[in-house]
């Protein structure tokens, strides 16, 4: 029966709800095909970018690594430098198929919070930090459906080329112990030997004798970090060394003046004449200079015999990595005057007769150190700390150390015998090679390029440097008339690595480098800082 009435009809149509699910249905598949790209597309894109971020700090961390040793900008921001190797560009190592169409930019910082941590912007990339950008183009599918084919995703990373968890080391921390070490240096406000052995404590404060997982650091072995001997010139005795170490001898004294070589407390001991004098019981024995064979073992023994190492390599400096205190019951730090009421390291008795000779300390530290890298496999650095004016002269010459206003001795050490019972010494001669009393200087900087060929890296610290001395290279040896700055900077392994004292008893230093750090304590912070791994800092970091 046909409804004829129109009302009728509208009403029996309005009522009938059959098929009224298929809009609903379309809108809600719709609603799930949005859910669903969004999920997997924008999971994926997630997992991308976490993933390029990885790939980004990579690359920040070996680029940063890289600065030292690069000679060009190119070797770390090129399209083959080293952010790009390490970055997920095609061909790069850390590539992924799940990374597409990778692009990366990288550029090089000089930040002054790093700066202010001791990470200076020096040498022949005056950088210290790199910033590392990659972008990738991920193809979207199911939101290419919706017309959104592709998603491009950034990540960012900065990393400082230093300051980061440490490189274990073998460290042998070279200091100075002639008579112009008792000179006041003014800026520091005491002896240039105590403000040395000052920095040395900040030196050992800062180097991680063990991981930061353990509480308490093994005394030896168990994989320490970082191992530290001491090495000193001129020559002492092996039966007398110990009084370095062993909280007997007196603090370094004050500022003696033009004439501190007969001034108290030493001068009444006779400290700057011949042995026949009576010796300051407190103080080791200085003796003539030796002259080991490049390359040969080192381990002096025999109680009468010489030796440039004052302790063996020690981790016992701290008793943990994050201790804020040295470890008192340690012979670095007692020899450091780190222990209240304990004497440290001081000039010898007898040390003015031999004046200084840099080059056989050097080839003993470098012995050392092989054997130690041997035993342990970390990395080998020197650290050697001196005004650069080797002087030491022949048997019965009477010309020495007379810049610093000192009587001449009775007898010198450059012609000494072989210690008793070795065979790994050489004799020194005229000839200005090692050994000679000819051209020291000179011998000084072929000992440590001998010591760098051999993979060690050295840092050098110039402390009161004149621009003129170097007596005996005066038109001799491999560098004639090199001077004592000069001698300082060629035995870094390289010029970032070399620092000078510029307020040294405070006055501007005639013996400048390029590192800004101009105190002993900044110096030896710089170094520390020096000897650990690259590390991520924030992006924003100024």
């Amino acid at each position: 029966m046909i409804e004829r009435d129109p009302r009728r009809r509208f009403l029996r149509l309005w009522h009938d709800d059959r098929a009224q699910a298929l809009p609903v249905i379309a809108l809600m598949m719709t609603m799930l095909l949005c859910i669903t790209a969004l999920a997997l597309d924008g999971g994926r894109a997630i997992y991308s970018s976490r993933e390029l971020q990885a790939t980004s700090d990579a690359a920040a961390l070996a680029a940063a690594h890289s600065i030292p040793t690069a000679t060009t900008v190119a070797q770390i921001t090129g399209p083959s430098g080293v952010a790009a190797t390490y970055s997920s560009v095609q061909g790069g190592l850390n590539a992924r198929s799940t990374l597409p169409s990778v692009t990366v930019t990288s550029t090089l910082k000089c930040l002054t919070t790093l700066q202010n941590q001791g990470i200076a912007c020096v040498g022949t990339l005056p950088y210290n930090a790199v910033q590392v950008t990659q972008s990738s183009v991920l193809p979207m599918y199911f939101a290419g459906i919706l017309g959104h084919p592709t998603m491009t995703i950034s990540t960012t990373s900065t990393a400082s080329k230093r300051g980061g968890s440490p490189r274990p080391s073998n460290i042998a921390v070279i200091l100075d112990t002639t008579l112009s070490m008792n000179i006041t240096d003014v800026n520091c406000g005491t002896t240039q030997m105590q403000c040395a052995l000052n920095g040395f404590q900040i030196l050992l404060q800062s180097l991680s004798p063990c991981s930061s997982y353990q509480s308490i650091c093994p005394s030896t072995g168990n994989n320490p970090f970082d191992e530290v001997s001491l090495f000193t010139f001129v020559n002492v005795s092996v039966g007398t060394v110990g009084l370095d170490t062993s909280c007997t001898g007196p603090m370094p004294g004050p500022s003696y003046g033009s004439n501190y070589y007969n001034a108290a407390p030493y001068g009444n001991f006779d400290l700057q004449t011949s042995p026949a004098a009576t010796p300051y019981a407190q103080l080791p024995t200085g003796l003539a200079y030796s002259f080991p064979t490049p390359g040969a073992a080192y381990s002096p023994t025999g109680s009468t015999n010489p030796t440039y190492q004052v302790t063996n390599f020690l981790v016992d400096y701290k008793t943990s990595d994050s201790a804020t205190s040295l470890n008192p019951n340690s012979a670095l730090v007692k020899a450091a005057g780190g222990v209240s009421g304990c004497g440290s390291m001081a000039p010898p008795n007898f040390e003015a007769d031999y004046g200084t000779y840099y080059a056989g300390v050097l080839y003993a530290a470098q012995s050392a150190l092989t054997a130690q890298k041997q035993a342990n496999g970390a990395d080998n650095v020197i650290i050697i700390l001196s005004d650069g004016d080797s002087n030491a002269l022949q048997s019965g010459n009477t010309v020495i150390n007379q810049a610093f206003g000192g009587p001449p001795p009775n007898s010198t050490n450059m012609s000494a015998p072989a210690p008793t019972g070795s065979g790994s010494y050489m004799t020194a001669t005229a000839n200005g090679s090692y050994p000679s009393w000819n051209g020291e200087c000179g011998q000084a900087v072929d000992a440590a390029t001998y010591a760098t060929n051999k993979g060690t890296l050295i840092f050098s610290v110039a402390y009161g440097a004149p621009s003129t001395g170097c007596s005996t290279d005066a038109n001799a040896g491999s560098h004639p008339n090199i001077t004592p700055c000069n001698t300082m900077a060629g035995m870094a392994s390289a010029p970032q690595y070399f620092y000078s004292d510029n307020q040294q008893s405070g006055q501007t230093s005639s013996c400048p480098s390029g590192q800004p750090y101009t105190s002993l304590n900044s110096i030896f912070q710089s170094i520390a800082a020096e000897l650990s791994q690259s590390r991520l800092i924030p992006n924003n970091t100024t």
